[in-house]
Parts: C-alpha cells; sequence; structure tokens
C-alpha cells in the first residue's frame, strides 16, 4: 500500500516521527503546521489521507476539516485526527463521518498504521 499522506500539526517533533515512520512505509508525506496550510495543501495535492492534529494555530484541525468538505475535490478525503485530549472532552468537535477517526497522543504507530490501512482499503496508489 502506498499512497500520498497529509500531515498537519504544530508540534514538529511529531510531524518529524510520522513523517519519518510512513516514508519508511512507502507513502509520500506532505508536513505542513497549521490549518489553514492543511486546507491549502490538502486542495492543491489531493492527498489519499489527512493526519490532523485538533488544536494548532491559526485554524484548527477539525475547522480545516469542515473547509475541506465544502469542495467535491476534497470532502472525499478520510482522516485521522489526533490530540493529547481524550475523544470524550472532544466528541463535540470532531465531526460524525463514517470517514474520520481519532487517536489520542501520545500516538501508538502500530495503532495509527491500522486506522491508515482500515481508511486506505483500496491501498491508495502505486507509482
Amino acid at each position: 500500500m502506498i499512497a500520498q499522506i497529509l500531515i498537519a500539526d504544530d508540534n514538529t517533533d511529531i510531524t518529524g516521527l510520522l513523517n519519518d515512520y510512513l516514508t519508511s512505509k512507502g507513502h509520500r508525506v506532505i508536513v505542513v503546521n497549521d490549518g489553514y496550510q492543511m486546507a491549502a495543501k490538502a486542495a492543491e495535492h489531493i492527498p489519499h489521507l489527512i493526519i490532523a492534529d485538533i488544536q494548532m494555530p491559526g485554524a484548527y484541525g477539525n475547522s480545516a476539516y469542515q473547509v475541506l468538505q465544502k469542495e467535491a475535490a476534497t470532502k472525499k478525503i478520510p482522516v485521522i485526527f489526533m490530540s493529547a485530549h481524550s475523544l470524550t472532552k472532544l466528541a463535540k468537535l470532531l465531526p460524525n463521518d463514517p470517514k474520520t477517526r481519532f487517536v489520542q497522543k501520545p500516538v501508538n504507530l502500530d495503532t495509527l498504521y491500522e486506522l491508515i490501512k482500515e481508511l486506505l482499503p483500496m491501498g491508495g496508489y502505486c507509482p
């Protein structure tokens, strides 16, 4: 499975870790550091999947997700949201959408990869 994955998080330690991990799995990775960049790069590159922090400068990940839902080219992109806060605390902020998932930080890479495989049943693309 090879996919183009957009990572949006303001913590460079997390983006670096996820970039290295996903690249080692053969994925193409785009990294951005805020919600505005997330929406812009998603529209520009149309990734197969987005992994987004909820709380970022500029625009939260869930706000950027709402922007993506308004465009035909980006509204079908699955999103894995991340946060240090629990799902219970964030339930009102997260969309009730079958193409979204939530993972709590610190992120377990095996759990994250299982979610990626679940959201990319067709395997992304092969270059």
